[in-house]
């Protein structure tokens, strides 16, 4: 089975899409989310790119032009956020001063950041779902590392959807979560997609890193496996695991505090010296 075949296998078992639906594919220029909106878009969805300029130098100026003109070639709709314009900083100095202030690893920062934009900017394009292009080796790390920092629930949601969405968020989808990283990488090189497949400059020396070095050493079969068993204890966490979803009482959001953490961010870096 090809890996187009695998994503619509994935998109009917697990009712991900449906005919009428508005789906936004959060893009990052890279192989995984320029995959998956090209497969989308070829088995007749209804879709569009949005994608988040973090300001990264070089390598996010080559991101930007590549994913300009992809979307164009194809006749599919491009929303960019610039960051600058939407928060007005670049992620390095957000990151630098959480570092400093919080101690929070650069990935955990830009993790949240982006997750709150995309909900909201989906939001602003009507959007019905959210795509990202998360692989196996993906869901792979995360289980993983849920374990070993000793908190299953942490992966209540890793799933190909999340759960049921409320009225203040679009619900997120996974197409790729059943297929291996290198499939999606030979797809992209075999389709000659212009993308660049280095990772992102940041992440380096984060826990996520360090696991996913670790996983390699995997075979396929075995990733698959520690997914497939993850995903058959899920429904006996949800019902262990209750949470009450909130609106932030800053920006309005969903969250799971009064503060969502998104804001609680923001607050950081509106008073640096008083967190």
């Amino acid at each position: 089975m090809n890996i187009e075949q695998q994503v619509k296998k994935t998109i009917e078992k697990y009712h991900l899409i449906e005919k009428n639906d508005k789906v936004a594919v959060a893009l990052s220029g890279g192989k995984d989310s320029t995959s998956v909106l090209y497969i989308l878009h070829k088995l007749g969805y209804n879709v569009e790119g949005l994608m988040i300029d973090l300001h990264l130098g070089e390598w996010s100026k080559i991101h930007r032009k590549n994913m300009e003109k992809f979307c164009s070639e194809l006749n599919i709709k491009l929303t960019i956020v610039d960051l600058k314009q939407e928060l007005g900083m670049g992620i390095c100095f957000i990151k630098s001063v959480l570092k400093q202030q919080k101690n929070l690893t650069g990935c955990t920062v830009c993790g949240i950041i982006k997750k709150w934009i995309l909900n909201k900017w989906a939001k602003k394009l009507k959007a019905d779902k959210i795509v990202t292009g998360h692989n196996l080796d993906d869901e792979c790390q995360t289980v993983l590392m849920n374990f070993l920092k000793g908190n299953i629930y942490l992966g209540v949601n890793s799933t190909p959807a999340t759960g049921i969405p409320n009225k203040g968020f679009v619900q997120r989808i996974k197409p790729l979560f059943f297929i291996p990283e290198n499939e999606v990488r030979s797809y992209a090189k075999k389709m000659n997609f212009p993308i660049l497949y280095e990772k992102c400059p940041c992440a380096i020396g984060t826990y996520r890193v360090e696991t996913r070095e670790w996983i390699n050493f995997l075979t396929n079969k075995e990733k698959l496996n520690i997914v497939d068993n993850f995903q058959k204890t899920i429904p006996k966490l949800r019902r262990t695991y209750k949470t009450e979803i909130k609106n932030c009482k800053e920006c309005g959001e969903p969250s799971k505090s009064d503060l969502c953490n998104a804001c609680k961010i923001f607050q950081v870096l509106k008073n640096p010296k008083k967190s």
